[in-house]
């Protein structure tokens, strides 16, 4: 996981914003939890997954631009200061970010199943802390026979 991280951690964004934040589910507790927010056909998969990571959009990504963008720091409340701004940049962004963390997932070697067939309000509840925003949940393992249904 560190590896994939190393990969794809500076995979462009606008401003450098970064918004997405990982949420890695290892324990039986928390697959139970999860398992629970999924939708029905999803469940098995996910409950069988050896990892599941949940990708969420943090909306108050701004915060981190000053460190992220040092040459242009003031673009934290010049472009970002209202909030229908900032989740809609941190949406799109962090879309973007997913992208690149399934890729780096597959570029070692691995299978991951993006899905968004769960209940977002649920997911967000029970495991993002602050104002984060669920996009996807994506399961990561070895491709099995049928690693793609």
């Amino acid at each position: 996981v560190q590896a994939i991280y190393d990969l794809v951690k500076f995979g462009p964004t606008a401003f450098n914003q970064s918004p997405l934040r990982v949420v890695l589910v290892r324990s039986a507790e928390g697959r139970e939890r999860l398992v629970q927010h999924m939708s029905e056909g999803n469940r098995p998969k996910t409950a069988t997954a050896p990892l599941v990571a949940i990708l969420a959009a943090d909306n108050e990504f701004h915060e981190e631009i000053p460190a992220l963008l040092p040459h242009f720091p003031q673009a934290k409340d010049m472009f970002f200061a209202e909030r229908p701004v900032r989740e809609s940049s941190a949406g799109l962004n962090a879309a973007l970010q997913a992208a690149y963390f399934i890729i780096g997932v597959r570029a070692a070697g691995l299978a991951a199943g993006p899905m968004t067939g769960y209940d977002a309000a649920g997911v967000q509840k029970e495991f993002l802390d602050g104002d984060h925003t669920p996009l996807m949940i994506v399961n990561i393992g070895k491709p099995g026979e049928d690693a793609w249904f």
